[in-house]
């Protein structure tokens, strides 16, 4: 920001408050906010209206003070107009201004500006004398119109200048002409001619940002109400020194009085300095205040607005922390001269990158005045830095095999034109790129001082139709039992013959386990195909494997789409069978019943007997008694088969002496009889402990470990009521088995 010092006293002051919020004082009156915030160097002040009302003694709703404090505004402090209530500027943006002011009309200046009809106008007027031959402020315009109503509402303003040698010739009153205008361009100033557009209106599909360099997106703003607002302005104009001049300033809402617009002027710089030096924007210059270190010449351009007809000598003060001839080559001179009739002198100078970090440059202009015989002095104050860097920013795209997408990178920051380098050989700012793999795309910007960047492009292949492959068969699969299918569905899309690699693993092993090969094709034509897989009887007992095969297929652009399918290759389970090897047919019973309990195998389980039943039992009667075999068979072929000894027997006979040396004769106490019935047997020391017991006794007792000798027997049949008793004796001769 430029700061003026003026030897000559300012009509008045103002405090500056730090804030982090933009502090809106509606308490000044217009005089006030005229006399003693607006009013700089160079300038007397006379006859302050507000909407026509002379020196009004109250506040007005549309005007005020303010304090930006730490907002993103650009001016500091100063006044306010508006189309709406002065207090509804501060933010944060999520608020809305939208005023309907109970004093206020039109005015016939901004109705011939804006070309329609004015709501809610704001109009501050005041006469002045110059002491310089030039009159200059700043500003910021802002609006609620931005940017949804950007090319439908068109809210202007205006500061309309008049006085001696002023001739508009545009139809303002008083022959004024308008001062707030585009930079460089005749155009005023309002929200049709600093916009970034608003393409995403419906109503508005062809609306392109007109001077977006001089718009800021306040969009979420939290210190100033307004959706966007243009950068620091600043309003300039020849004026004759020591004549009285007028000025209008004012600011309405287009065809409605919805959606507010304001205009924010900086305090104190309502000035008319002698001679007013412009930069010209160009290489190494940033605004109005910012200089980069760069490999280009920074430009400055003298200036003189209003007679030139005589020379001026101007002399010239340099101080700040930046070096002459160091930071910048070269030096300041200590004066400058304009011949009779030149109104410009420009004085270039480098600024090399130090890496030192920012320093200031001030620059005083001090010259007599025109008007009276003070020396005037202007002092401008610029920072030194660093360039921006270069930044080259590429984007992530997702396409279909076989599409194509335009590569644009980025580039923001550098110097001078880029030059462009891609991966792919070319090297125009934007290519068309057609993938046949995934893979990352990188472009090479280089400005014009030889500083680079890299923007990365992640193109991304959409993924590719599925592949869908299903096996079809028990669950599990039986070694050299049963047989599964393999079938698989092309992914949509495809055509021709199709090659499908096979991924094997797991415990089972391709054509050992089962036979499947490396690869399988699915011919053209066929959505589906299908191939028998069979697993393979390999002779070793094992838990069992699992077969885990992924078929993959492969596109022109080497993307993969696969489907796993999965089985258990188990051994055939063996066959369970469990029945009574020995049958007693009791006494006086005509036949006795035999049973078979099969379990495990394969699938369903048939079961045989040798007397021609089939199922889980049969009979035998006493004139078949013998042997029995049972058979069972299941699904897979295997069988197993159990004999059965069916022994008719009726009188219990006890032994009174075995002998359980192992020879295979009289080895266990063997009870004639006892088969054919459940009985419990309990054998006895002298002493009538129990030395052995059994519940259902079948002839199965050697002794154990007792000694030889005679121990005491009980035996107890279901079929007879009346125990067994007496004594029997063991003789092994020591030679138990």
């Amino acid at each position: 920001m430029q700061k003026r010092l003026l030897t000559l006293a300012a009509t008045g002051t103002f405090a500056l408050l730090a804030s982090a919020q933009l502090n809106m004082n509606a308490n000044l009156t217009p005089g006030q906010l005229v006399q003693d915030v607006l009013a700089g160097q160079g300038v007397q002040i006379f006859n302050v209206t507000y909407n026509g009302i002379p020196d009004p003694n109250t506040p007005q709703e549309g005007s005020g003070s303010f304090n930006a404090g730490a907002t993103n505004l650009g001016i500091q402090q100063g006044i306010f107009l508006g189309s709406g209530f002065a207090t509804s500027a501060a933010g944060p943006e999520s608020n809305f201004m939208s005023d309907n002011m109970v004093n206020s009309g039109s005015d016939p200046d901004l109705v011939l500006l804006s070309g329609g009809v004015i709501n809610d106008a704001s109009v501050l007027e005041f006469d002045f004398i110059p002491i310089g031959d030039s009159i200059k402020f700043q500003y910021v315009f802002g609006s609620e119109e931005y940017p949804e109503w950007v090319c439908s509402f068109n809210d202007v303003f205006g500061f309309f200048l008049s006085g001696p040698g002023i001739s508009g010739g545009q139809g303002y009153q008083n022959d004024a002409i308008n001062i707030a205008l585009v930079p460089n361009s005749g155009e005023y100033v309002g929200v049709n001619t600093i916009n970034n557009g608003d393409n995403d209106d419906p109503n508005n599909p062809n609306c392109p940002a007109v001077n977006p360099n001089l718009y800021v997106n306040n969009d979420g703003g939290t210190t100033v109400v307004f959706d966007g607002f243009t950068v620091v302005l600043t309003a300039k104009a020849a004026v004759t020194c020591g004549e009285l001049h007028h000025i209008k300033l004012a600011i309405g809402d287009a065809l409605d009085n919805a959606f507010d617009s304001g205009v924010f002027i900086e305090g104190g710089s309502f000035s008319s300095p002698p001679f007013v030096p412009d930069l010209q924007p160009g290489p190494g210059i940033i605004g109005q205040d910012t200089i980069l270190e760069s490999c280009f010449d920074v430009a400055f351009l003298f200036r003189r607005l209003g007679d030139s007809t005589l020379a001026a000598t101007i002399n010239i003060e340099v101080g700040g922390t930046a070096t002459p001839g160091v930071d910048y080559v070269p030096a300041f001179p200590s004066s400058i001269t304009f011949d009779p009739f030149q109104s410009e002198l420009p004085f270039a100078m480098n600024v090399p990158i130090d890496a030192d970090g920012p320093e200031t440059l001030e620059i005083t202009i001090i010259s007599d005045s025109p008007c009276t015989a003070d020396s005037l002095a202007i002092t401008f104050e610029f920072i030194i830095v660093e360039p921006d860097p270069l930044i080259a920013i590429g984007e992530a795209f997702l396409i279909d095999c076989g599409e194509s997408v335009q590569l644009t990178p980025t580039v923001t920051g550098g110097y001078g034109a880029y030059t462009y380098q891609w991966t792919t050989g070319e090297s125009d700012t934007s290519i068309l790129y057609t993938p046949t793999e995934v893979q990352d795309v990188t472009v090479l910007i280089t400005d014009t001082c030889g500083a680079t960047s890299t923007g990365f492009f992640a193109v991304e292949l959409s993924p590719p139709p599925p592949l869908e492959a299903t096996l079809t068969g028990p669950d599990p699969l039986i070694e050299g039992c049963n047989d599964a299918v393999l079938e698989v569905t092309r992914p949509a899309g495809t055509s021709g013959d199709l090659l499908l690699t096979l991924g094997h693993i797991g415990g089972a092993t391709s054509n050992e386990d089962y036979d499947l090969g490396a690869s399988l094709v699915l011919s053209g034509g066929q959505a589906t195909d299908s191939w028998t897989v069979t697993p393979q009887d390999d002779n070793v007992e094992e838990e069992g494997e699992w077969m885990t095969v992924t078929v993959n297929y492969a596109n022109a652009c080497q993307q993969v789409v696969s489907d796993t399918v999965t089985a258990l290759i188990v051994d055939a389970p063996a066959i369970g069978l469990e029945t009574e090897t020995l049958l007693i047919l009791p006494c006086g019973e005509d036949s006795v019943e035999l049973t078979a309990l099969a379990s495990g195998g394969v699938g369903a389980l048939s079961i045989a007997w040798s007397n021609g039943y089939t199922g889980s039992s049969s009979w035998a009667s006493n004139a078949e008694d013998g042997l029995y075999t049972v058979t069972v068979t299941d699904d897979c072929g295997q069988s197993v088969s159990q004999e059965i000894t069916v022994d008719p027997q009726c009188a219990i006979v006890v032994p009174n002496v075995f002998s359980p040396n192992g020879d295979g004769q009289n080895d266990v106490f063997f009870i004639e009889g006892i088969l054919a019935s459940k009985s419990t047997v309990r054998i006895f020391n002298r002493w009538g402990q129990v030395v052995y017991e059994s519940s259902n006794y079948r002839n199965n007792w050697n002794g154990g470990d007792l000694p030889d000798g005679t121990y005491f027997y009980e035996v107890k049949a279901d079929r007879d009521p009346k125990p067994y008793t007496g004594t029997v004796t063991i003789l092994s001769n020591g030679r138990r088995p």
